[in-house]
């Protein structure tokens, strides 16, 4: 095909097949950017994010017809699509990673190492809906079950690794080194008190900016030579936290146990 000849109307196909692939990655950084910047709500971020894969999804297939009508039109056509399925693709594949990883954790968001006797947040608030969306309700598996009761079960299922930690410091020594691992970590410490054995603190997560709130409660260990860490990271928004508290709670506390005296 001579190059410098007028173009083909499918060229404008393939132009499209562009747009809309790379339409969908921009669309979804523009939503999770003004999302993290309070130009509009977390949850329309979501939502934003969540549109942006059917457009993807159009422009995965608008291309493959483009390719298959219009293959021989031309290198430039051939190209403009093949970068524009690409684009598609790359989303696509992006998001579906992130709807396996929810499919794979249940949709809680409040995380702790002590089911029974969960720390308590007194500086920082836990939202009012904590228990508001806990899955199963009606469910006969969950039969004669509350809120809190489901979210128990839940959470032994998914996470029952978190457990209480022990470190050979006292109390206030183990908040103080609690502290400056949560400011390591890049946290914003909202109270750190070593005589009551309480750190609170808010961490900011991914584009969104999402707001996790954790409080890391220390008690007396035997002897008092010894303290028992307890920690709960709640996320402000969202039914499910895909995960992330629990992941930030074990990583929080290997840390912790690294800096610890052993």
């Amino acid at each position: 095909m001579d190059e410098t000849a007028k173009p083909h109307g499918s060229i404008w196909l393939a132009r499209l097949c562009l747009l809309l692939g790379a339409g969908s990655i921009v669309m979804a950084l523009i939503g999770a950017i003004g999302a993290g910047q309070d130009w509009w709500g977390k949850l329309n971020g979501v939502s934003t994010v969540a549109a942006a894969i059917v457009v993807a999804l159009v422009g995965l297939v608008f291309s493959l017809i483009v390719l298959l009508l219009y293959r021989k039109k031309g290198k430039r056509i051939r190209d403009l699509t093949v970068m524009g399925l690409v684009c598609s693709l790359v989303y696509l594949g992006f998001m579906g990673y992130w709807i396996n990883v929810a499919r794979s954790v249940p949709q809680i968001h409040d995380i702790t190492t002590n089911l029974d006797n969960p720390p308590q947040f007194q500086v920082l608030k836990l939202r009012p809906d904590d228990f508001a969306d806990i899955p199963g309700r009606g469910e006969p598996k969950y039969a004669g079950m509350d809120a809190k009761e489901r979210w128990k079960v839940l959470h032994r299922g998914a996470y029952g690794d978190l457990k209480t930690v022990v470190i050979k410091l006292p109390v206030d020594r183990a908040v103080t080194l609690a502290t400056e691992v949560a400011r390591e970590r890049g946290w914003e410490i909202a109270a750190s008190k070593p005589e009551e054995g309480r750190l609170e603190a808010t961490d900011t997560v991914s584009l969104f900016k999402f707001k996790d709130d954790v409080v890391v409660r220390v008690q007396p260990g035997p002897g008092g030579l010894t303290s028992e860490v307890d920690v709960r990271s709640v996320s402000r928004v969202g039914k499910s936290d895909l995960g992330v508290n629990a992941k930030r709670i074990r990583s929080f506390l290997s840390d912790l146990q690294a800096a610890a005296p052993k």
